[in-house]
């Protein structure tokens, strides 16, 4: 089975939200090589966003997004406690990678066919991509949590 991952499952595994037992089912099936599973950088990119974003928020008590990144760029501990977040959600990065994960580039008429899904559905230009990548691919299902994406005709969500 084939399957686009949506940042969303790495985040409730992450940041251990509900239904983070489904995520880890999702994950744990890439890396026993009964699925394979296409994510971007572009979704990598969402989930380090919100990684430094929890652990500088949670570290300087605040939600306030231009408060953490003054704090980001003047205060080195801060930044070395989140690189070090990254580094291991990149290492578990990698692991996937040496199994059932395959990590895609976003090709420029992606972009051009997420207008068509941003159009039809509402979605945010990240979301629309994500969609665009897995439909050039061949891909259709999509893991996610994100609501949005059970508008999506083409596509099967899970979990």
């Amino acid at each position: 089975m084939n399957m686009f991952i949506d940042s969303s499952i790495f985040l409730k595994l992450l940041l251990d939200e509900s239904s983070a037992i489904d995520a880890q089912r999702i994950l744990e099936s890439i890396e026993a090589d009964s699925v394979l599973g296409f994510l971007t950088p572009l979704v990598l990119e969402e989930v380090v966003f919100k990684l430094i974003y929890a652990t500088a928020s949670s570290k300087l008590n605040t939600s306030n997004v231009w408060k953490i990144r003054g704090a980001l760029k003047s205060d080195k501990a801060l930044r070395k406690e989140c690189t070090r977040v990254v580094e291991k959600f990149n290492e578990y990065v990698e692991y996937l990678a040496s199994k059932g994960l395959r990590i895609e580039s976003v090709h420029y008429s992606d972009w051009l066919n997420s207008l068509e899904y941003i159009g039809k559905y509402g979605l945010l230009p990240a979301d629309a991509i994500h969609v665009a990548v897995a439909r050039r691919l061949k891909v259709d299902i999509i893991a996610s949590f994100d609501e949005d994406f059970k508008a999506i005709e083409e596509l099967k969500v899970i979990p």
